[in-house]
């Protein structure tokens, strides 16, 4: 919230701007202005004139340093605060407000805005050139390292929306053969067991198929001392993704 004061000789109005860039005007102001003395009658007449209980409240900081929440009203609510009023000082406020307040409001957006001077100018196209330098030398790095990882954003397109999940040792193969991670199947199941996605058994903690990492297949198998269930681990799309930017990292960090 940006909070201005307009002032000239005595009067004053503390403005800000609402989520539409419109101006509201603090009510407790323009009745002092007016020579109002319960903002409280004036509000109760605003929401019967414009049928509407809505309260432009926000918080501002009082003369002592406190914060205070504080009515605001609208352009349309000012103007009819101020050709209800009686007070001499109405048509002063109301010359004040309509020639000079809301004009440089709409022009500049606040009060009171001073030409820059040839130095500030200077200055100000300094620093705007020297963020223009800055933008361009990030726009080349982003550049580069969009197309150093093309590799895997391509890989991470192709696979991000499978459902389907693949062994542990065609990971190894894919691994190598798009990202150049020189990793066989038995080091990438110790490199999951170290970082905590299988157990001993090299099966995934649940937790992580919870997540959507892994996935396990059963086959029951027949042999000559009856069936029994086999267990395979595999990998889904979202775990591929996942574990190959963990490589790729360690990888980074490693040269």
């Amino acid at each position: 919230m940006n909070l201005e004061i307009f002032k000239k000789d005595n009067l004053e109005v503390r403005v800000i701007k609402d989520e539409n860039n419109e101006p509201l005007f603090c009510l407790s102001d323009v009745c002092k202005a007016l020579e109002i003395q319960n903002s409280r009658d004036v509000k109760v007449a605003i929401n019967r004139e414009f049928e509407d209980d809505v309260d432009n409240i926000y918080p501002i900081q009082d003369s002592l340093g406190r914060i205070q929440n504080a009515i605001f009203i609208t352009e349309a609510q000012l103007y009819f605060v101020m050709n209800n009023s009686r007070s001499k000082k109405a048509k002063p406020f109301r010359m004040w407000v309509n020639k000079e307040v809301l004009p440089s409001i709409r022009k500049n957006g606040s009060y009171g805005i001073k030409p820059l001077t040839h130095k500030e100018a200077l200055l100000l196209g300094l620093e705007l050139l020297e963020k223009n330098e800055k933008l361009e030398l990030e726009n080349v790095n982003l550049k580069n390292e969009a197309k150093e990882n093309a590799p895997l954003i391509h890989f991470a397109n192709r696979i991000k929306n499978t459902n389907d999940a693949i062994l542990i040792r065609d990971f190894a193969k894919i691994l190598y053969e798009k990202n150049k991670i020189e990793i066989g199947e038995k080091r990438l199941f110790a490199f999951l067991r170290d970082n905590g996605f299988l157990m001993s058994d090299n099966k995934p903690y649940q937790k992580c198929i919870e997540q959507g990492l892994f996935k396990v297949s059963e086959t029951t198998i027949s042999t000559i001392n009856g069936d029994r269930l086999v267990s395979t681990t595999k990998i889904t799309g979202k775990g591929q993704i996942k574990i190959t930017n963990l490589l790729l990292e360690r990888l980074n960090h490693a040269v």
